[in-house]
């Protein structure tokens, strides 16, 4: 019996040691990261537990989809900002909105964040919103899209007001475009799914 107890406890060990390498290896990764990456695997992490603390608070996934939407907004426009001082192209911004989407969206899926297309469409009324479960889209899905878009909008809003006025008409005017429009979807989500 004491030798069975022995093995286990050196495996046991041996897995500790295991996960302090792998957790040692990833921090030392992401400390050598350059600075100038657009998104990092720690974001996504971060937006992950958001989405995890959300479900745990009874929050509707279209909703943290709207902010999570708001979160691949602002990482698309910040890293173009910083890319169009070095390289400009035609759809440049549009690129970079649908790369920082997928950067969130893949992980997510593979994860099981997002919903499998196939378990939306077997039980639509669960996991999808005015009927998309037909197209296998599921809430969280459907909430980043519907985010990205309206924070887009917002942002494309108050650079239009900064062009015709020459100056933006209140300070943090984007800012708040973006919380305004957030603000409104998730009022109208929370209104819909309740």
């Amino acid at each position: 019996m004491g030798r069975k107890w022995k093995k286990i406890n050196i495996q046991g060990e041996l897995s500790m040691k295991k996960k302090i390498f792998i957790l040692l290896a990833i921090f030392i990764f992401l400390i050598n990261l350059p600075s100038v990456l657009a998104h990092c695997p720690l974001c996504t992490a971060a937006a992950g537990t958001g989405v995890l603390f959300t479900r745990a608070y009874g929050v509707d996934d279209t909703i943290a989809g709207l902010f999570l939407g708001a979160a691949i907004i602002s990482s698309a426009l910040w890293f173009n900002k910083w890319l169009k001082k070095r390289i400009n192209f035609k759809f440049q911004e549009t690129l970079m909105v649908i790369i920082s989407f997928l950067l969130f969206a893949i992980p997510f899926y593979t994860t099981g964040l997002i919903t499998d297309s196939t378990m939306v469409k077997l039980m639509p009324d669960h996991h999808s919103i005015f009927g998309l479960g037909v197209f296998g889209i599921d809430k969280l899905l459907f909430g980043m899209i519907i985010g990205s878009l309206a924070v887009w909008g917002a942002f494309v809003l108050n650079e239009a007001i900064k062009k015709a006025k020459g100056r933006v008409l209140y300070p943090y005017q984007g800012m708040s475009f973006m919380l305004i429009v957030l603000a409104v979807l998730s009022l109208l989500f929370w209104i819909i799914t309740k």
